[in-house]
C-alpha cells in the first residue's frame, strides 16, 4: 500500500511538472523580422532581450529575414549588427560589410524591423542612445514604451530629417508603424523600401547613424556643436 501511495505521488508530481511546461510553452512564441538599410543586411547577428534580461540569438537569412521561436510574451528590444549588405554584384549576390548597429522593439506583436529608421524612432522615443536602452532593457524599461509614443517618435523622426538632414521621406509613404510592419528589403516598389533607400545615402556608418540620432533628439546645432 505504502509503495502504491508512492507510485501516485510520484505520478501526481510528474504532471504537475509537465503542465507548467506546457503552459510555458503557450506563452512562448515565435518573433520574426527583417534586418535592412534598403538592402539586406545578410548573416546579420540578431539579439532579442526580453523584460528580464534573457537574451536570445538568431542569424538573419540572405533577404535579411530572421526568426526566433520560444520567446516569451511582452515588450522586448532587438539589436541587429554585423552581416553584409547585400546587393547584386555582375549577376551575384554579394555585399559590403555592414557598419551600423541597429536596434527594433516589440510592444504585442510578433514582427520586428531592424532599420535606419527604427534606430532613429528609439533615439526619439528614448531621448539618447538605442544602444543603451537595449543593454539596460528590463521591465522598468519597458513600462515606459507605448505604440502611441511610439507613433510620435517616428512622425517626429521625419519631421527632422526634413529639416536638419535635407532627407525628405513622404510620410505616406512609409507605413505607420516602422517596427513592426512587415518589410521586404531591397524591394525597388515597396515605398518603405524606398525611404530607406534614401536614407542609406546619408546614413553610410555608425558614426552618421549617432550624429543623426542626436539630431533627432537634439536639433542639428546640438548635434554638429554649433548653437549659438
Amino acid at each position: 500500500m505504502g509503495k502504491q501511495l508512492r507510485h501516485w505521488r510520484h505520478l501526481v508530481l510528474a504532471c504537475g511538472v509537465a503542465a507548467v511546461a506546457a503552459c510555458g510553452d503557450d506563452q512562448a512564441q515565435e518573433v520574426s523580422g527583417t534586418a535592412a538599410v534598403g538592402a539586406a543586411l545578410a548573416g546579420a547577428t540578431v539579439q532579442v532581450r526580453d523584460t528580464q534580461g534573457q537574451v536570445r540569438h538568431a542569424t538573419a537569412d540572405a533577404d535579411g529575414t530572421f526568426r526566433l521561436s520560444g520567446v516569451p510574451d511582452g515588450a522586448l528590444m532587438v539589436r541587429c549588427e554585423g552581416g553584409l549588405v547585400s546587393g547584386l554584384v555582375s549577376g551575384r549576390e554579394e555585399g559590403e560589410p555592414n557598419r551600423q548597429r541597429l536596434h527594433g522593439v516589440v510592444l504585442g506583436g510578433r514582427t520586428v524591423n531592424c532599420t535606419p529608421l527604427t534606430e532613429l524612432a528609439l533615439w526619439q522615443l528614448t531621448g539618447g542612445p538605442p544602444a543603451q536602452a537595449f543593454d539596460g532593457f528590463g521591465a522598468a524599461t519597458a513600462r515606459g514604451l507605448s505604440a502611441e509614443a511610439l507613433a510620435e517618435a517616428e512622425t517626429a523622426v521625419l519631421a527632422a530629417l526634413a529639416a536638419g538632414a535635407g532627407v525628405d521621406i513622404d510620410p505616406a509613404a512609409v507605413p505607420r508603424r516602422w517596427h513592426d510592419t512587415p518589410l521586404q528589403a531591397g524591394n525597388a516598389g515597396d515605398p518603405h523600401d524606398a525611404a530607406l533607400d534614401a536614407l542609406r545615402e546619408a546614413i553610410a556608418d555608425q558614426a552618421a547613424m549617432d550624429f543623426m540620432g542626436e539630431m533627432v533628439v537634439h536639433g542639428l546645432c546640438v548635434a554638429d556643436g554649433n548653437c549659438g
